[in-house]
């Protein structure tokens, strides 16, 4: 039996019209966090049969930025709260108390019309936690933050008022059925709370064939938004450390982003333009990885990290920085990858010429970074989500 048949059967078997809603924001936007999210709902819809509707609430016209299978519904509501920096004063103060009316008023009627058995959110805003929780029915919340992260979420630009608001969010959170979380670190945070789930992200595209990794050209290769959280200025300044002994290799970063203009000034300050390149973004990021030699991560925190996984599942080793919290979750180091001190360049560098100068190392780790990779997929990782969503209606139901 395969897996899709089995999982059709395992539906049948168990909870029979599973309706679940899933409520974000936008999905205008391409992002790591949009891409799996989408991904999971295909997912569930295509292959575990379940009833799946999309909530958006600023969505507006703009197209989805990822594909969504025909079995799902979408819904927009309509109520685009960012368009509140082009508006006046007056309207401003009056937007303030018209539309979080208008959002629950039509979330309210949308929910009492489908009537699910779940409803998964993934934004941490208090409207909405207050108005799912107003209602009866099972909350799910996914968080693409850490914890510590969250703490230090900016609702307001004032202190003291998102301190207010993050722990009358946390308050919130405790009456949810689940929240789940990314890695056992971050689990680790929760204290206190006995609603915490660890489910990690999934990597919808494992390539069935690879590249042979001998034959991969001397090349590097780093993905991220060029933003201060994928620390590619501790990157450039790693690569410094070792550039000028390897001519013959090329650092490549792949992704776009606000910090370019500062990055490429850093690269020329440092006299690394021949050997490091900022590549902009790619429509096949596959191809890419396949023609690599091996991965690099500079990150100062990730909510998980996506590309490492993907990287991993075209047989590219990884060195990445130890910080909070997913790449250790993801990486086994020594036997696919390493794992160095979180912000030591130094590390970092000597783990990178450690590779650079060992092709047997290179290898021998990228053929057990493809193995290891496979638990992250779709086969392994969406059953977990059906029976947590099974679990928690069968329970109700007792």
């Amino acid at each position: 039996m395969d897996i899709k048949k089995y999982f059709i059967y395992l539906h049948e078997q168990t909870i029979s019209d599973m309706k679940l809603v899933y409520i974000f924001s936008s999905f205008a936007a391409k992002g790591g966090t949009e891409r799996i999210f989408c991904d999971k709902m295909n997912w569930l819809a295509e292959v575990a049969g379940y009833e799946i509707v999309f909530v958006t609430y600023e969505q507006g016209n703009h197209p989805f930025a990822y594909p969504l299978s025909n079995k799902i519904r979408h819904v927009d509501l309509n109520t685009r709260f960012f368009t509140t920096g082009t508006m006046s004063l007056l309207k401003r103060i009056r937007f303030k108390f018209t539309m979080p009316r208008l959002f629950k008023h039509r979330l309210r009627k949308l929910l009492d019309e489908i009537q699910p058995d779940v409803v998964v959110s993934t934004t941490y805003a208090l409207f909405l936690f207050r108005e799912i929780l107003s209602q009866p029915y099972r909350h799910v919340v996914e968080s693409h933050v850490y914890y510590q992260l969250f703490l230090q979420n900016t609702f307001t630009h004032i202190p003291w008022l998102d301190r207010k608001i993050a722990r009358h969010l946390l308050e919130m959170l405790k009456r949810c059925e689940k929240v789940v979380v990314l890695t056992h670190k971050d689990a680790a945070c929760w204290k206190g709370y006995d609603n915490i789930e660890v489910i990690h992200n999934v990597v919808t595209n494992y390539p069935e064939k690879t590249t042979d990794i001998a034959d991969r050209p001397k090349r590097i290769i780093a993905v991220g938004r060029l933003h201060a959280q994928k620390g590619f200025d501790l990157l450039i300044q790693s690569w410094q450390l070792i550039a000028a002994r390897h001519p013959d290799w090329q650092l490549v970063v792949y992704g776009h982003g606000g910090d370019l203009q500062k990055l490429q000034q850093q690269l020329e300050e440092a006299g690394l333009t021949s050997s490091m390149t900022f590549a902009g973004a790619t429509d096949n990021i596959y191809k890419e990885y396949q023609n690599s030699a091996f991965y690099v991560m500079s990150s100062r925190y990730e909510g998980w990290g996506l590309v490492l996984v993907e990287a991993m599942s075209c047989g590219l080793p990884c060195v990445s920085f130890d910080c909070p919290y997913g790449p250790s979750d993801i990486i086994r180091d020594g036997e696919d990858g390493f794992l160095v001190e979180n912000g030591n360049i130094q590390q970092l560098a000597e783990k990178m010429e450690l590779l650079i100068n060992n092709k047997e190392l290179r290898e021998w780790l990228g053929v057990r970074a493809r193995l290891n990779a496979a638990r992250f997929t779709s086969d392994n990782i969406m059953p977990q989500w059906t029976k947590l969503f099974e679990t928690i209606v069968q329970n109700d139901n007792h």
